[in-house]
């Protein structure tokens, strides 16, 4: 299949179906979040694996559902502060090979939002570690920490995740590059072998916005089927991951 009719499909309006014998993303779905529902400010985690998610805010706010890709997405507000913090997070720093996707709709172009964030900003002595996965003026962008204190990171092109539109954003890393796809195309690759550095024990992974100040990247507009994967998918499997809203986790 071409890039320009892959993307064409995931672009399509809402209702995305897999043709027939495509196939479906490998094993290793490790955590989902549908945001069907958030029921006493908690978003399950689909996959069972116990990383169930609790929203936050400044003050009182309520999570808002609306319509999105797969079902329902959830609408955050970025004068809020909200967000959700992840349970047992320390499970999904991934060491090894993984994949992180979600479909988003930003509202505004000039800001950077965290999508998945355990990695903070450098702050004291290095290493900084974790990895987070943001919008960041109109680009997605995707990052980690190793233990060498440094940073790399891989961007997709200017304009390339525009405000006010559903945008797929996946990010990658094989133990040897880092890949980043905007509606299953890949859009940026950046050689790196080494390692992620462990997790901050006081860094637990937040949906939706930052792990430092909940003002500094919280994000402004809608989420929909946050996932990660402990594997490396395809071009191929990301493409069945966003175009399904039924792609488990096979056995």
């Amino acid at each position: 299949m071409r890039k320009t009719q892959r993307t064409a499909l995931v672009l399509g309006l809402g209702l995305l179906l897999v043709q027939p014998g495509m196939a479906q993303p490998a094993k290793a779905l490790r955590a989902r979040w549908r945001f069907d529902a958030v029921t006493n400010g908690i978003a399950v985690d689909a996959t069972g694996n116990g990383f169930d998610a609790t929203h936050f805010s400044k003050g009182d706010a309520a999570p808002v559902l609306a319509d999105g890709i797969h079902g329902k997405a959830v609408v955050l507000a970025s004068k809020h502060e909200q967000g959700f913090t992840v349970a047992n997070s320390k499970d999904l720093n991934m060491a090894g090979p993984f994949t992180v996707m979600a479909w988003v709709k930003p509202v505004r172009r000039n800001a950077s939002f965290a999508i998945a964030c355990m990695k903070g900003d450098k702050s004291g002595a290095p290493p900084w570690p974790g990895w987070r996965l943001r919008f960041a003026w109109a680009r997605a962008n995707f990052q980690i920490g190793t233990p060498e204190g440094t940073e790399p990171g891989v961007s997709s092109p200017q304009w390339s995740v525009p405000p006010g539109f559903w945008s797929h954003v996946a990010a990658t890393w094989d133990g040897k590059s880092l890949r980043l796809y905007v509606n299953a195309v890949e859009k940026g690759i950046v050689p790196f072998d080494g390692t992620v550095a462990p997790q901050n024990p006081g860094h637990p992974l937040i949906l939706g916005n930052y792990i430092g100040r909940k003002n500094a990247y919280a994000f402004d507009g809608a989420i929909d089927d946050i996932r990660i994967y402990s594997t490396c998918l395809s071009g191929d499997d990301v493409f069945a991951a966003a175009s399904s809203a039924n792609s488990e986790n096979p056995d």
